[in-house]
């Protein structure tokens, strides 16, 4: 439970932050002039902090929308960007590339929406897209919304945002590791422009590697739910992890279950990719924890990305793909990261 709220003066009074108020009662209300001040601070514990997170309530005033990361999966789109309106994530994740980035784990809002979804009228007009020309435009790189969507309400703003805007060629996508079906409602006024990537991964790698997360039976339940109400549901391979004794059989009892279950036959598209990171991220991650036997692992640093070694890498991806093939994805839907 979130026990303190830190928000700049200009914060104050928008939706988003009364929004918050109300969902956390109990929380302490700091008022501060500028939230570089609480997130920025030196000598900061990732992990202590991880256990006791603060939030900070902030206006952004520089620019909401950045180019996609050539780490990330854009699933061929033409334009790929992404969105962050809140970094950082209460999930616990291991490999997460969140503790070499930021030197905080407190959550960090930014409240003015109005002006984000501004910003990407002016870019669609930019960027030409439309009938020719797509966008893909993940909003939870940074964090995992569904897991925040009593105290923030985004899945929502954003489904509001798109129904009323309309905007042809835009695709938002909303990934997770979460079981709620409580958004699904809401996001159909919105259904051509969204979609909802879930996470999946072995049961035994959700236990060892990914804390504070959903079950793997919770999420193909919360995906069948969705697609059963007409949205659009992919599935992300990824990371992909090649640890402990047979890796394969995981892998392969997830396959099996996601076929007998009938989710691989209802998917849009799927997305695969091994372990990957960037390099000085992966420095930060070994210092912090030196007991995680995915942060010594043996990586291959290429262009300022750490990896799995080609040979290692390429096996994963190609085991999945035959597994998910078999399934019932047809190879077309799948997007391999490479």
């Amino acid at each position: 439970m979130i026990d303190i709220i830190y928000v700049e003066r200009d914060a104050l009074g928008y939706p988003m932050t009364e929004r918050a108020f109300k969902a956390l009662p109990k929380a302490e209300h700091v008022i501060i002039d500028s939230w570089e001040d609480v997130f920025y601070r030196k000598n900061q514990n990732f992990r202590l902090q991880k256990n006791s997170q603060k939030l900070i309530l902030a206006v952004n005033r520089s620019d909401f929308l950045r180019k996609g990361s050539k780490n990330c999966q854009s699933f061929g789109a033409d334009s790929f960007y992404y969105c962050s309106a809140v970094k950082n994530c209460i999930c616990g994740c291991e490999y997460c590339y969140l503790q070499g980035m930021f030197g905080s784990a407190n959550l960090l809002a930014f409240v003015n929406t109005g002006d984000c979804f501004e910003e990407l009228r002016h870019l669609l007009k930019a960027e030409n897209i439309g009938k020719e020309r797509k966008m893909l435009l993940p909003v939870t790189y940074d964090n995992d919304l569904y897991t925040l969507e009593k105290v923030f309400g985004l899945v929502e703003s954003w489904a509001d945002f798109l129904a009323a805007e309309k905007p042809e060629g835009l695709t938002v996508e909303i990934r997770t590791k979460c079981g709620t079906k409580s958004f699904a409602e809401a996001a159909k006024r919105a259904a051509e422009y969204m979609v909802f990537t879930w996470s999946v991964a072995p049961e035994e790698n959700i236990k060892r590697f990914e804390p504070r997360t959903s079950p793997l039976k919770s999420r193909i339940d919360a995906a069948l739910h969705c697609a059963g109400e007409g949205l659009r549901v992919r599935l992300a391979f990824d990371p992909l992890l090649a640890v402990g004794g047979d890796w394969r059989k995981g892998y392969a009892d997830l396959l099996t279950l996601l076929a007998e279950t009938g989710l691989a036959s209802k998917v849009e598209a799927a997305g695969i990719g091994g372990f990957r990171i960037p390099s000085d991220y992966l420095k930060i991650m070994r210092k912090n924890a030196p007991e995680s036997p995915l942060a010594f692992d043996r990586y291959e640093s290429k262009g300022g990305t750490s990896a799995y070694p080609q040979e290692k890498q390429a096996a994963l991806c190609k085991f999945i793909l035959q597994k998910l093939a078999e399934s019932g994805v047809p190879r077309e839907k799948i997007y391999v990261y490479s």
